[in-house]
């Protein structure tokens, strides 16, 4: 991953977030999961309503999922937005849909 400080993984700053978004579009993901570390996506998956999972990392994106450009707002300052709700997971929770998602289940 080269230089680049946002490939970092295990820094305190880090945590892993899931987000229930409520809408009816069909296209866009109703879970968004996210591996955050010093205020940037370092791994992601969106999760659609018809079960597909999308993933990106600093080296790979799949259709209009990827990371972030600016860094990601506080889970706090996510769940004034009433259409999301936001959990922060740990480890384990995240790495079991991002290994779904790797596999292409």
């Amino acid at each position: 991953m080269g230089g680049d400080a946002r490939g970092s993984i295990g820094r305190v700053s880090g945590y892993f977030q899931r987000v229930q978004w409520r809408h009816d579009d069909a296209e866009d993901p109703v879970v968004l999961w996210a591996q955050v570390v010093d205020g940037w996506e370092v791994r992601k998956v969106d999760e659609f309503a018809d079960g597909r999972l999308a993933w990106a990392d600093g080296e790979h994106e799949s259709g209009s999922t990827r990371l972030g450009v600016v860094p990601v707002p506080r889970p706090e300052e996510i769940a004034v937005d009433t259409q999301f709700v936001v959990e922060v997971v740990d480890e384990l929770a995240f790495e079991r849909v991002w290994l779904r998602a790797r596999r292409g289940a």
